[in-house]
């Protein structure tokens, strides 16, 4: 059941009328969400080694999180402007509010090897292949949507709570990142950190300690990789920003 499809059951069951179902849907995203399991074709891996050009340096002092195979993703599974190949490697440091993380591009044809940790970072974790998985996004806030316009609606306070409680049931499933889409909120306070007239979500982490240990003091960690929509149009990844919640 895609996010579409459980917010309509959830809806029908506190008597939201179709209509008003169907117009609350209107603003949902395409995402795509990268797992843990063999439920789709695989289009990257958690950990392991990074293959990077050897111009590109392992950052100091950050993990590893994962590698995505661009030209693996299915094309309508997302609305990104995202290159059509290549490969996006995440990195991040380990904190329990890690504002410090890095996205390199590796465009197709490059030269690459297996890249080797810096001395200040000491953790390498397994890889993991990561399947992709199409969904669909609701905004946790109805403005996050450039779909919204600021209609006064006497359902939307009905229609947030059924978010949160869809975004707080996937905690428990195989997803370990989401390409595009909104954004969940965790219990930490931070909420979705975009600006959406002027910034997208890329990615958003999902690092439970099974994955990372106690790396990021908690156990369980939201990383949120934002990019303006400019550098995103021009397919600049070297100002992508980095915030984070926790599981509180």
């Amino acid at each position: 059941m895609n996010e579409l499809e459980a917010f309509r059951a959830a809806a029908r069951q506190k008597d939201m009328p179709d209509d008003a179902v169907d117009w609350w849907l209107r603003l949902a995203r395409p995402c795509l969400r990268l797992e843990k399991d063999d439920s789709g074709p695989v289009v990257g891996h958690f950990g392991g080694r990074p293959a990077l050009p050897a111009s590109v340096a392992w950052p100091e002092d950050c993990v590893h999180l994962a590698s995505i195979d661009l030209a693996a993703i299915p094309r309508d599974a997302h609305d990104l402007d995202l290159p059509r190949d290549g490969t996006l490697v995440f990195f991040s440091v380990t904190d329990s509010v890690p504002d410090i993380g890095q996205v390199v591009h590796v465009p197709a044809g490059t030269a690459v090897t297996e890249a080797e940790p810096p001395a200040s970072t000491a953790t390498v974790y397994d890889r993991i292949p990561l399947s992709g998985s199409p969904d669909w996004s609701l905004p946790e806030a109805p403005w996050m949507s450039l779909r919204y316009a600021g209609e006064n609606r006497d359902d939307a306070r009905l229609y947030r709570e059924l978010v949160w409680d869809l975004g707080y049931d996937d905690r428990g499933d195989e997803t370990v990142a989401v390409l595009g889409g909104f954004g969940t909120s965790n219990t930490g306070g931070l909420g979705i950190p975009v600006t959406p007239e002027t910034e997208v979500l890329l990615v958003e982490f999902h690092l439970a300690d099974d994955l990372v240990g106690e790396d990021f003091e908690t156990d369980y960690a939201t990383l949120f990789y934002v990019i303006t929509r400019a550098d995103l149009a021009a397919h600049r990844f070297e100002g992508v920003s980095l915030a984070s919640d926790f599981h509180g």
